[in-house]
């Protein structure tokens, strides 16, 4: 499977989630209330899996500890809910002027070394994830295009390397399927230009962490980073996550 192809089987960034499970154990009722499917919350987050372990009492402190405020679902039910309301409250296309491939905000850092037919073909499929974002507030719209992002790795659809061809470019991660976080804020960059907001590429071209770091008009900025887990305001606890 491809980005592409993930990307025409769920029609809204949150629904890869969804899209991804077939069959699990019916959810469990934990002692605080919430339900939590953990068989689930293993095959949906293999990076959790490794790190803690399989046991349902690993995934569910993980999940109350940290996954929660990730954006992690604890259940199939809990992904496909999500997917639907992001649909129900996008509003129309027509109400947002995407921003056409030559008029890009970051036009030369986000093309990289590709080439002009790769860049439209990266283009046209971060524009199939950002179009049910239109309309919606920036907060709403950095989550958005975050968490289709990192469901693309949650999924397996994007391998993390920096040795392959187009690694560190948008086209590597929609197309080939493979990224770097140089890759991954590439891509996430070209979504963010295309609704017309603006990004610094935080580290661009150097051997460190990459990211994206957005003004969200008032004085205050986010970050918007999927391969680290985390979308909102500045200062973050932040390292290098693990990426499987």
């Amino acid at each position: 499977m491809n980005f592409k192809r993930a990307l025409a089987l769920t029609l809204s960034v949150v629904t890869f989630a969804a899209c991804s499970v077939t069959a699990f154990a019916a959810p469990k009722k934990m002692a605080d209330g919430t339900m939590f499917d953990a068989e689930f919350y293993a095959k949906q987050y293999p990076d959790v899996a490794n790190a803690v372990g399989t046991s349902e009492k690993a995934l569910y402190n993980h999940y109350v500890n940290n996954g929660r405020a990730e954006g992690r679902f604890a259940t199939a039910d809990a992904a496909a809910a999500a997917g639907q309301s992001a649909i129900a409250s996008a509003t129309p296309a027509a109400t947002t002027n995407f921003v056409a491939l030559k008029d890009l905000a970051n036009y030369k850092s986000l093309k990289k070394k590709m080439t002009n037919q790769e860049f439209q073909q990266a283009y046209d499929v971060a524009y199939q994830l950002v179009a049910p974002l239109a309309g919606m507030s920036r907060q709403d719209q950095l989550v958005g295009v975050a968490t289709g992002i990192r469901m693309g790795v949650d999924l397996g659809v994007v391998t993390y390397t920096t040795e392959a061809p187009h690694y560190n470019d948008p086209y590597g991660y929609f197309v080939t399927g493979v990224g770097s976080c140089a890759g991954c804020t590439r891509a996430t960059g070209l979504c963010l230009n295309i609704l017309g907001i603006p990004y610094e590429h935080v580290n661009e071209n150097q051997w460190g962490h990459q990211w994206c770091r957005v003004p969200m008009g008032d004085g205050t900025y986010w970050i918007c980073d999927a391969y680290g887990l985390y979308c909102g305001p500045e200062p973050a606890p932040y390292k290098h996550p693990y990426i499987q």
